[in-house]
Parts: structure tokens; C-alpha cells; sequence
């Protein structure tokens, strides 16, 4: 059992800060993302984040997806946003989170993002990222920012139908990692990515981003609720879209879909 990662412990070190300004912890939760969407509606404060040690219904991107999530094995927090920007750039908030994890966790061993809402360990999926927002007549209300990283987890611990495209932090260095610490350095470099995402636009944010893919220039297939789309990765634009190429050299703008790479450059 991991006896520092509490709520007295995080207090400490992340108080000072926007990201983790109040915590809600909780040893067991049904999900994360839920229990701040509710914080959000009763007028919870921006950066007000919650954290747990284990999720008995942690959920992906799509509804139907499960995020196993066992207790003292990895990270799972939502984190409370309120951006004053118009709700068509909030979808960007996705992909802020996804670099600040993935400079989080470069720093253990090499990654990759996929759009756009997973990081890549040794081509299995490590992290994942759920964005919810609410809008309150024609201006964005909150986002919550749910990020889940596999840190500790064995490969026996992960279910038999995601063995093979899942991974964690210790399968990939062959360490035990502090979840504390891994905590309180997500949510700082959280914040210096959302803060340079307020002040200065979207664009550095893309930057980094496009360094973190690998999917650029590779031949991709994008899957939506009822069309199947291909072509050559461009990268993503100003508001974070994926910008596709297909067979008649025109681009395409993607808002939405599961991501496949069936062609290197």
C-alpha cells in the first residue's frame, strides 16, 4: 500500500497552486470525472480537483468504454476548469492535458500522443484523458479534465481483453512509482500548460503536441459513429482538429473519432 498518497500529503505540496488549490479525496469512487461534473454544477471553484484510489465505474472517451481502475496501482483525478474562452475552443483543453502528461511522463521513458486523448508507452496505451464540459446559455460554465495514468499496475492486472495494448509506468521502467509524486508533478505541469494555453492561444500548445505525435505524415483511419475516414495525418489545427489528407489531396478537418495507424510514412 502506498501510505503517502493521502489527502494530507497533497495538501501539502500543491495548495500553493491553482491545480489543487481544494482536493477532494477519496479512497474509493464510482468515477472521478462524475463526482466534479456535480462539484462543477454546485459552483465548485476553478482548480478544485478530485482524486481517488479506486473507481468502480471509471469510464473512457465513449460511454461504453471501461477505464480499469484497482486500487493502489495508479492515478485517476478530474481536474475543475473554468476558462473564460467561447465553448468551440474548449475542445483544445483535451489536448493541453495530453501534453502536460505526456512531458510528465517522458520523463520516466519515451511517449507518444494519439489523438486525442491517449499517450503511447512502447505503442500501448499508458494514459488517458476525458474531457466534459457544460454550457451555460451561449458561454462555456466548466470543463473537468479527467486523467487517468497506469503507474504501478502488473501485467496480470490488466484484463485479459486490453493485456495486449495496455501498459503502465512500471511495465515500462521496471519501477515502482510514487504516486504522490507523480501527482503533485502532473498537476504542476497542468497548470503551466493551461496557463500558457489562456495567455497565449492554442498555438504553442499545438507545437508541443505535434512533437509528442508520431502520427504525423503516416497513413491513418479515422472511425466515427457512422463513417470510416482515411488518409495521410497532417497534424491538428488552431482549435486542436485533426487535419486528414485523402486520396484527392484535400483536407479534411476531424472534430471526433478513434484513430488508427495503418500505414507508416
Amino acid at each position: 500500500m502506498d501510505r503517502k498518497f493521502n489527502k494530507a500529503n497533497l495538501e501539502k505540496l500543491v495548495s500553493d497552486g491553482l491545480i489543487g488549490n481544494k482536493i477532494h479525496f477519496f479512497d474509493e469512487i464510482d468515477s472521478t470525472n462524475n463526482h466534479a461534473v456535480s462539484l462543477a454544477v454546485d459552483g465548485a471553484g476553478e482548480g478544485e480537483v478530485v482524486i481517488a484510489d479506486c473507481q468502480t465505474a471509471g469510464r473512457g472517451r465513449l460511454r461504453n468504454r471501461i477505464w480499469h481502475s484497482p486500487p493502489g496501482r495508479n492515478l485517476y483525478t478530474s481536474i475543475i476548469l473554468r476558462p473564460d474562452i467561447q465553448p468551440a475552443f474548449a475542445q483544445g483543453l483535451t489536448l493541453v492535458a495530453g501534453v502536460a502528461v505526456a512531458e510528465l511522463l517522458s520523463g520516466y521513458c519515451p511517449v507518444a500522443l494519439k489523438w486525442p486523448n491517449d499517450i503511447l508507452a512502447g505503442g500501448r496505451k499508458i494514459s488517458g484523458i476525458l474531457t466534459e464540459m457544460r454550457i451555460k446559455g451561449q458561454n462555456l460554465d466548466f470543463v473537468v479534465v479527467g486523467i487517468g495514468i497506469n503507474v504501478n499496475m502488473e501485467s496480470t492486472d490488466f484484463h485479459e481483453e486490453i493485456c495486449d495494448i495496455s501498459t503502465s509506468l512500471k511495465g515500462q521502467t521496471s519501477n515502482s512509482i510514487s504516486r504522490l509524486g507523480l501527482t503533485v508533478d502532473l498537476y504542476r505541469l497542468l497548470e503551466k500548460w493551461y496557463r500558457l494555453f489562456i495567455d497565449e492561444g492554442f498555438v504553442p500548445v499545438r507545437d508541443r503536441w505535434m512533437e509528442y505525435s508520431d502520427m504525423i505524415g503516416k497513413t491513418i483511419e479515422v472511425t466515427g459513429t457512422d463513417v470510416v475516414q482515411r488518409g495521410r495525418c497532417r497534424g491538428i489545427d488552431s482549435k486542436g482538429a485533426l487535419l486528414l489528407i485523402d486520396e484527392e489531396n484535400r483536407t479534411r478537418r476531424v472534430l471526433s473519432g478513434d484513430v488508427s495507424v495503418t500505414e507508416n510514412r
